[in-house]
Formats: structure tokens, sequence, C-alpha cells
């Protein structure tokens, strides 16, 4: 596993979030459905998605296909949930610690306070 490759996605996919999150939803409509992301939105997040794929465990995909399913209907913070899960699991692998290193887990850590705030 590639620790800048997979810090560098995870980053700019909570990035992507966090926009999302932003412009989603009417504020004046609190029932209005989110409106999902352009086509170059959505390109970008599944690459990054695809970047991290390629550094994790099969058994990881699932969760990772679900966030961009829910990030292309628009819904930051399902796609954000998949995320913590996904990321949850990663931190009990037995791995974690030799795969990465105290500033990279403090990223992660960062990204995971990130991601709850969606």
């Amino acid at each position: 596993m590639e620790e800048r490759t997979l810090l560098t996605a995870l980053g700019n996919i909570v990035d992507s979030l966090g926009t999302l999150s932003l412009v989603a939803t009417a504020p004046d409509d609190p029932l209005s459905l989110p409106e999902p992301p352009g086509p170059e939105q959505t390109a970008a997040y599944e690459a990054h998605v695809s970047a991290i794929k390629a550094q994790v465990d099969a058994n990881y995909h699932n969760l990772l296909a679900m966030s961009v399913r829910d990030y292309q209907a628009g819904y930051a913070d399902r796609a954000g949930l998949y995320l913590l899960e996904f990321l949850g699991k990663l931190k009990e692998e037995p791995d974690y610690d030799r795969n990465f290193s105290a500033a990279g887990q403090n990223t992660l850590a960062t990204y995971v306070a990130d991601l709850r705030e969606l």
C-alpha cells in the first residue's frame, strides 16, 4: 500500500464531498433533493476512488463503489459514511501501524473528523 497515493486520493475525495455538501441542497427548502454533481466532478471522484482501490484489498471495493454511487446522486453525507466505514476498517487492520507513518495516521484522523462534519 502506497501511503502517499492513498492519502492524496482521500484528501481529494474529502474536499469533493465537502464542496458537494455545501452546494447540494437548497437551504430554503429542507425537503429538496440534492443536486447531483456534474460529469467533471463525478469523473474526478471516480478517478480518486480508483486510485484508492488500486492500493487496498478487494474486500473494501464495495464500500468505495457505494460511496461513488451516492456521490453521483448528490448525497455527500451518505458517500462520506461509506468512506468513514472504509477508514474504520482500514484502521483495524493488523498492518495499519506498519502501512501508515505517524504523520499519515494523523492525516487519516483529520479526514475522519472532516467526514464526520458532513
